[in-house]
């Protein structure tokens, strides 16, 4: 219905969604000069690439070189801190969704994380909170309408996550935990593991609002736009609200302290 302008430097990340969507090179690169991610979608609206700024840092070599160097320990530590903060944030949700008691076991399970988390808790605590938070019914990777909003929703904060760790020296690929040779973000799915929850969160709200149906071939446009709005969830870190986008930036800075201080406290 016109033409409408938008400041660049009020954008993190833009999902382009319809395949009539048109960009010029110049604008693709002012928005990597700007710090802007871009996820692109498949024909069934689902997010399929991911485009980064490949801005130098600082102090990209040095942050490059700590992050190469972390030994074992130091990396395991650090995994911990991320299991145990996932599986705390899993019951936080499952307090905020189902309510009552069902989260005092996946909060007993949080405890029990050790260095690398050796016993697979992770996966333990998984096992049981799915099924409080869907149902019984309720499958991870089967190929329905849940998993396809929490794929769509990970997607969009796995690009925020993938963005903060590039500007702030960080290399995507080389991972705390996660070492696959044919995934260009390993430690972005490191660190995104915390921050699942909140989708989850969304995702059954919007199942309970009957905006997800198992009937429906794709998501609707409304579980879409919800899921992609992720970088302005609210998150309370250090008794502070802030958005999800924040927090990814935050959690970045805090991983190159940690390196550069060689202790996960940080």
């Amino acid at each position: 219905g016109g033409i409408v302008t938008l400041p660049l430097e009020d954008i993190t990340t833009l999902v382009l969604e319809s395949p009539q969507v048109a960009l010029t090179s110049s604008l693709l690169s002012a928005c990597q000069e700007r710090g802007i991610a871009l996820l692109t979608c498949d024909a069934t609206h689902m997010p399929n690439g991911l485009l980064l700024p490949f801005q130098p840092h600082s102090r990209h070599s040095k942050v490059a070189r700590l992050q190469l160097a972390a030994a074992e320990p130091l990396r395991k530590r650090l995994w911990q801190r991320v299991v145990h903060t996932k599986i705390v944030n899993q019951a936080d949700c499952l307090d905020r969704t189902v309510g009552g008691v069902e989260s005092t076991r996946i909060r007993a399970l949080a405890e029990r994380v050790g260095s690398g988390d050796p016993g697979n808790v992770e996966a333990q605590a998984a096992r049981d909170y799915w099924p409080r938070l869907f149902g019984p019914q309720f499958r991870r990777g089967n190929n329905d309408t849940l998993n396809a909003a929490l794929n769509y929703g990970y997607a969009v904060v796995r690009a925020f996550v993938a963005r903060s760790q590039v500007a702030y020296g960080l290399l995507p690929t080389f991972g705390l935990h996660h070492d696959n040779e044919l995934n260009a973000f390993n430690l972005t799915d490191d660190m995104m593991e915390v921050l699942r929850p909140w989708v989850d969160e969304t995702v059954y709200r919007l199942w309970k609002d009957d905006k997800l149906s198992p009937h429906d071939t794709s998501l609707s446009v409304a579980a879409r736009q919800a899921l992609a709005n992720a970088g302005n969830f609210h998150c309370l870190i250090e008794e502070k609200v802030q958005t999800l986008a924040t927090v990814c930036d935050r959690m970045a800075a805090g991983l190159v302290v940690a390196l550069e201080s060689r202790s996960p406290a940080i």
